[in-house]
């Protein structure tokens, strides 16, 4: 039994299509890692600043709502940076 030649052609551009997403997605995976690494190098520092917090005085409350301020005060200055760089238009 005699296969045409392009059925070779489309199997092997469906293999090479395949290997392509799955390296994009350990591409993609590689980068969310690298992403939760740096963060996770953060927590101390913030278990550091509840700690000094709490022995301040501070409530757990109180101080969730100053992150959570921290954290809305943030977003308003990237919504500024993001609102003052130039938009490019599009033809």
């Amino acid at each position: 039994m005699k296969m045409p030649n392009d059925f070779f052609a489309k199997r092997l551009a469906s293999i090479q299509e395949q290997k392509a997403r799955r390296l994009a997605a350990i591409e993609e995976e590689k980068a969310a890692q690298a992403h939760v690494d740096r963060l996770n190098q953060q927590i101390p520092l913030i278990l550091d600043c509840i700690d000094k917090m709490s022995l301040a005085g501070l409530s757990e409350t109180e101080i969730a709502d100053l992150f959570r301020h921290g954290a809305d005060e943030l977003e308003k200055i990237r919504e500024n940076d993001a609102a003052k760089k130039p938009q490019h238009r599009q033809k």
